[in-house]
């Protein structure tokens, strides 16, 4: 679905991210990344989801289109793709409701759902469905944002990654601000997306969640990338 040939990032002239990295997310995959902070994971991410362009090197869809550079593309993968910001990117001034929907105003593109009616009770269903998931009560439909705490808000993040049903979610640090009860709860839903067919690669500084899962890891360490495949390995 998504692979990175020799993709190198740069963000000025003496400050260069990642090097040469090859990797390739697959239907149904389920990767960690893992690394000391700057190591460059977020930066990763960005660049599969189309969010930041790659200085050197090549992003292909399907092993075809180069979503960095087609435009069209880089359209048509995000409707395809689920993204968890570490810093949640939220409306603070606007409800659960209007954060958690926003993603149904550019259709359902994901694992054969259709596009929904953005009237009558549509939205609604599909939004508290969401939120069911990751567990918000249906009691804070209509609350808006800045008035829950960081737990909450991200929990109202995952809800609105997951509310197309996309091929492929990706995940940075998605259970930073959780609990040990709903880390867990949110992991075991990231599994049962993945035993349905969604693509999952998420980013985290957390070994206990690594072990317990048993995922191949890719393990960033200054720029360059490196794989262990056995289950449950933790390189950092």
């Amino acid at each position: 679905m998504i692979t990175l040939k020799r993709v190198s990032k740069f963000y000025d002239t003496n400050t260069q991210v990642l090097r040469a990295v090859d990797f390739s997310l697959g239907k149904g995959d389920f990767f960690f990344v893992v690394g000391d902070s700057g190591a460059g994971k977020t930066t990763l991410l960005k660049l599969m989801s189309g969010e930041e362009k790659p200085s050197k090197g090549s992003v292909l869809l399907n092993g075809v289109a180069d979503v960095s550079t087609d435009s069209r593309v880089i359209r048509s993968f995000r409707k395809r793709t689920g993204f968890v910001h570490q810093d949640f990117k939220l409306f603070l001034d606007r409800t659960v409701l209007e954060n958690v929907s926003l993603p149904l105003y550019f259709g359902r593109a994901g694992t054969g759902i259709k596009r929904i009616s953005l009237f009558g009770g549509s939205v609604k269903k599909v939004v508290l469905d969401a939120m069911k998931l990751v567990d918000l009560p249906e009691k804070m439909f209509n609350t808006k944002v800045g008035n829950l705490s960081g737990g909450e808000r991200q929990r109202v993040a995952i809800a609105r990654a997951i509310i197309n049903r996309p091929d492929v979610l990706i995940a940075d640090e998605p259970t930073g601000s959780l609990d040990h009860n709903h880390t867990w709860a949110i992991i075991d839903l990231f599994q049962k997306l993945n035993l349905k067919g969604m693509a999952i690669i998420l980013a985290t500084h957390d070994r206990d969640i690594v072990r317990k899962v048993r995922k191949p890891t890719a393990h960033l360490e200054k720029g360059v990338l490196r794989f262990d495949t056995r289950e449950g390995a933790c390189l950092f």
